[in-house]
Order: C-alpha cells, then structure tokens, then sequence
C-alpha cells in the first residue's frame, strides 16, 4: 500500500488553501452578511453527503444542553465569520488577516478568566508582544482616517468571537464524531446570518455571477479545502506544530493580496505583523 503525502505537505497546502479566503471575499464584492452566509451554506450542502450518515447517528443522542451550546457555538462563528468579513472592506488584507489570527491569544484569555486555566511564562511575554504588535498596525492605520480603525476593530472583534467558539466547541468535539460536529456549527452559523441579514435588511438575491463563483470558491477552498486539510493533518501532528505551520496563513494571504490586489502593506503593518506573528510562535511553543 503506498504511503500517504507527508502531513507537512498537507500542512502546506492547508495554508495555501485558508490564504485565499480574503481574496475571494474582495472578489464577491458582496454584503459581509451575505458572504458569511453563502460560505457557510454552501458548505454545509457540500459537507451533508459525507456528514448524514454520522449525524443521523449522534445528533438524536445529544440532549438539550448540548444542542443549546451548539447553537452558541454556531453563533460565535457567524459572528467571527461576519466580523472578519466585513474588516476586509474597511482596512488592508494584511492589517485584517494578522489581526484576525491573534484568536489564541482570546482563547488563553478566556481559558484564564472563565476556566481558571494558568498560563506560563511564554504566554505572557506573547501577550505584551501581540499588544505590541498589534498597537503599531492600529497607529500605522490611524493616519487613514477611521475606516481602516474601525476594519482593525472588527478583525480584533473577529479574533475574539473565533475564540469564544473554540471554548464552546471544547465538550462537543467529544461528544460528536468530527464530520457531524461540523455539520452542526456550520449549518447554525448559517441559520444565524440568514437571521442577522434579514433582521440588517442585506441585500441577498442579485448578485453578479462573479459573486456566487466567489461565494463557492470560499465554500470549496478555504472552508472545506483548507479546514480538512487541517483536520487530516491534526492526525499525525500535535497541535502546536499545526499552530505553527498555520501562521503563514497571515504571510500567505499578504503575498495573495499583493499578485491579485496590487496591496502592497505599509511599513507600519509590516513591523506590527512581526511582532503579532513572534508572539503567537512563542504561544504556540508554550502550548508543547
């Protein structure tokens, strides 16, 4: 029987996957609303002929409590996903996609305050150089008026949600085989932003073909390309060789952004982005 790829060129190809996400987000050229919601849509359509048979398993099993933190769970994603999205059409892809990636600084956070979980030494010089980090872009954009401010803001916002759904996912990965877990927040996250469109009055129907091709793109792509190969890649490696790997989504995503976009990030974004990126590395050692 052949050998399968290395889990590193997985990894690889993971990174180049989720890179793309902010590309095709500029391209659709669409309501946030209206792209989370078809990212996420569309992905649980082409996750379900693979997720039924697991969900039709484990899904009745799950008592009432456990369908609420779905729920939650599946809300905190429409919320990051929303947020994130919306911050690309606000400031850089560069300033966005760093700012969105200190997720696990919040996680470490949140595990501290509601979980009382400790943290080491490294977590806390990671910490001081993210805030760092993350003042440099914050002051670098500020020179651009406050629509680059309020993108930064709604990246950090997208980071924190991302975390809130990483604490609520904690129990139910257990609880659920891995394709039917999924199935469930994606498909919630869905069902939140068609709520949170039709409550905003976004514009859903009549989009260009460009659009819809880029509503797919992101279902295909990133979502389930770059996610399952995540996912496959977490079999054979610990999780903070993952974490590493997956930093060069931020650098992926600026070079993308520079071919497609033309975008070339300031120096400002640039010396923040080193020091965001040191500081998550120094996390993601910590968590050896």
């Amino acid at each position: 029987m052949r050998p399968g790829p290395s889990p590193y060129l997985v990894l690889a190809a993971a990174v180049l996957c989720v890179s793309f996400g902010s590309i095709f987000v500029r391209a659709a050229q669409a309501p946030a609303l209206a792209v989370a919601f078809y990212r996420t849509a569309f992905a649980s359509l082409l996750l379900l002929p693979w997720a039924a048979r697991h969900a039709a398993g484990s899904w009745p099993a799950l008592g009432a409590r456990r369908w609420w933190v779905v729920l939650g769970a599946g809300l905190a994603l429409a919320l990051h996903f929303a947020t994130w999205i919306a911050s690309l059409s606000l400031t850089s892809v560069a300033a966005s996609v760093l700012l969105v990636n200190t997720t696990p600084l919040f996680s470490l956070a949140l595990g501290r305050l509601l979980l009382r979980e400790r943290s080491s030494g490294l977590v806390v010089l990671g910490t001081l150089l993210a805030l760092a980090g993350t003042a440099v872009i914050v002051q670098g954009d500020s020179a651009a008026g406050p629509a680059p401010l309020k993108g930064d803001a709604l990246a950090l916002a997208g980071a924190l949600t991302l975390s809130l759904y990483h604490l609520a996912g904690r129990g139910l990965r257990d609880a659920l085989p891995l394709s039917a877990y999924v199935l469930a927040v994606w498909s919630s996250a869905a069902l939140a932003l068609g709520l949170l469109a039709a409550a905003f009055g976004t514009r859903m129907l009549g989009h260009p073909p460009r659009a819809w091709l880029a509503f797919l793109a992101l279902a295909v792509i990133p979502t389930l390309g770059g996610h399952g190969l995540v996912n496959r890649a977490l079999r054979q490696l610990p999780a903070p060789t993952v974490g590493l790997f997956m930093l060069g989504e931020p650098i992926g995503a600026t070079f993308l952004a520079v071919v497609f976009l033309g975008e070339v990030p300031s120096a400002t974004t640039l010396t923040g982005g080193v020091l965001v990126l040191g500081a998550l590395v120094l996390v993601a050692r910590s968590e050896r």
